[in-house]
C-alpha cells in the first residue's frame, strides 16, 4: 500500500493561521473579515472561486492577483504559530511500521514546502516530497496527483494508493486517478461536505492510516 498524504489542513495544522491570512487578503478589497466557520462553510478549489463566494461577486484578475499574493505573503510571516497535526507523527509512524511506503503532494509552493518539512523532522517518512513548482496555488489537484504518481520512484500501481487530504479536492483527485481516498474532518471542510462526496471520513490521522489499511 502506498500513502499520499495532503499537507495544508492535513499534517499540518495551520487552519488558524490560514484564516487570519485569507482576512489580510480580504482587507485589500474593502471585505469584512471571516471566521473558522465561515472558511470552513465557503472553501473551495479553484480558490478564486473561494473568494468570489465569500464577496458574492467575480473577482477581476487584478483582485485575484493582489489577494493571492496577499495571503501567501501573510501566510509565510505567521508559519511559526502552525505546527504538525496532533496525531501525525503516530500515523506515520503506523504506516511505516506496517511496512507501507508513503508520499507528501501539497499546493503549497515547492520551495517553501521542503525546508518546512525537513525542519518539522519528518522528511525520512516520505518516498517523495512534492509542493507547487508551477501553475497556481489555487488550482485543482488532480493533475498535480498524476505527475506526482507518476514521478515516484515506483511508478505506483493507483489501484494500491490512498490519499489522504481534507477536501472534498482531495477525494475528486484520488478518484481521477482511480485511488481511494480518505478524509480528515479536522482541516478547512465540515464533516456533512466531507460526507457528500461520498469518500470515507474520519476525525483522527491514526484512523485514516487504520482505515487504509483494512485495520
Amino acid at each position: 500500500m502506498h500513502i499520499v498524504w495532503d499537507w495544508n489542513g492535513t499534517l499540518f495544522d495551520d487552519l488558524h493561521v490560514v484564516v487570519a491570512s485569507v482576512n489580510e487578503g480580504l482587507a485589500t478589497v474593502g471585505a469584512a473579515p471571516i471566521d473558522l466557520d465561515d472558511y470552513r462553510s465557503h472553501y473551495t478549489r479553484p480558490v478564486k472561486h473561494f473568494y468570489d463566494k465569500l464577496l458574492d461577486r467575480e473577482l477581476s484578475g487584478d483582485e485575484w492577483t493582489e489577494i493571492d499574493r496577499v495571503f501567501h505573503d501573510a501566510y509565510r510571516r505567521a508559519l511559526v504559530k502552525a505546527r504538525l497535526t496532533q496525531d501525525a507523527r503516530e500515523a506515520l509512524d503506523r504506516a511505516a511500521l506496517l511496512g507501507n511506503t508513503q508520499s507528501l503532494l501539497s499546493m503549497f509552493p515547492h520551495p517553501d514546502l521542503v525546508p518546512l518539512v525537513k525542519k518539522l523532522g519528518i522528511e525520512a517518512y516520505f518516498d517523495r516530497i512534492d509542493g507547487l513548482a508551477e501553475g497556481s496555488p489555487g488550482d485543482l489537484k488532480a493533475q498535480y496527483l498524476e505527475r506526482h504518481l507518476r514521478l515516484l520512484t515506483a511508478g505506483e500501481d493507483p489501484r494500491r494508493v490512498v490519499v489522504i487530504g481534507d477536501t472534498p479536492d482531495d477525494a475528486t483527485a484520488a478518484q481521477h486517478v482511480g485511488a481511494r481516498p480518505i478524509l480528515y474532518d479536522g482541516g478547512s471542510h465540515h464533516r456533512v461536505d466531507l460526507e457528500s462526496t461520498g469518500a470515507p471520513v474520519v476525525s483522527s490521522l491514526r484512523a485514516a492510516v487504520e482505515l487504509a489499511l483494512g485495520n
